[in-house]
């Protein structure tokens, strides 16, 4: 892969350069980690470290500077504009014990979080997801909630890992006190036309989904067995109400 820049300024080429350089053994450690575990053989072509307008705006009209295709991965890795981003959600909230406790976690997050992220669209590239059949994207919520699981418990603590579920269950209790419940199912139909609580609510619903999963099955290998053996159905249930049928879970979240 090439690193790529589209930058504002200097100063800030200087500093993803920076952030590349100082992580990128940790991240080759990564996809060598994804190339053994988890089948990640190939990868784009380019990772294009980009400032926010660029990643929003330019290259692609979408409100998250994190995204990937079959040609090139885009990423902005600055700290501030994620835990901005991450804070927004809160903003239609009343101030709470809650919202203070969400608050605190995502202003004391550390440049780690952004490796996660890069591991996050990394290990989209696993071939154990099957995307060759119709309506793959009413299941894209398997596959977004697993690539979160599997970066956040690579790069992060067990401790980081419990506090991060913690904060997101209780994004997930708060926003459907404030906006009812749908089901999973729904992901990817108006998941970015929302604000950032709903666009973040529909991954952290994913995720939380499929660590409930890799709890009830044992392993993240065994949960994508039960995967693969509903791809090989007729796929006329939907995969949650499969896990559902199958008594793999009890309920969606």
């Amino acid at each position: 892969m090439e690193n790529l820049y589209l930058v504002k300024d200097e100063n800030q080429l200087a500093a993803f350069r920076d952030f590349v350089a100082k992580n990128s053994a940790k991240l080759q450690d990564y996809l060598t980690f994804l190339k053994d575990e988890f089948a990640v053989y190939d990868l784009p072509q380019a990772i294009i470290w980009s400032d926010f307008d660029s990643a929003t705006q330019i290259i692609r009209e979408i409100p998250v500077p994190a995204y990937t295709n079959d040609r090139r991965m885009v990423m902005t890795p600055e700290l501030t504009v994620w835990k901005d981003l991450y804070l927004l959600q809160l903003e239609n909230y009343e101030t709470s014990h809650q919202t203070q406790a969400i608050a605190n976690h995502y202003q004391s997050l550390s440049e780690n979080s952004l490796l996660q992220i890069v591991g996050h669209e990394l290990a989209h590239w696993s071939e154990h997801f099957l995307d060759d059949f119709d309506g793959y994207g009413a299941y894209i919520w398997f596959e977004e909630g697993m690539v979160e699981y599997i970066s956040r418990k690579y790069f992060f603590t067990d401790e980081g890992f419990q506090t991060e579920k913690a904060c997101n269950q209780s994004l997930v209790e708060l926003f459907q006190k404030k906006h009812g419940w749908h089901s999973l199912n729904d992901f990817g139909t108006s998941t970015y036309q929302g604000n950032y609580a709903s666009i973040f609510y529909e991954y952290w619903r994913s995720f939380l989904t499929v660590d409930k999963l890799v709890e009830n099955l044992g392993s993240v290998q065994t949960v994508f067995d039960s995967y693969h053996r509903w791809v090989n159905t007729d796929k006329t249930l939907p995969l949650l109400d499969w896990f559902i049928q199958q008594k793999i879970i009890d309920k969606e979240i």
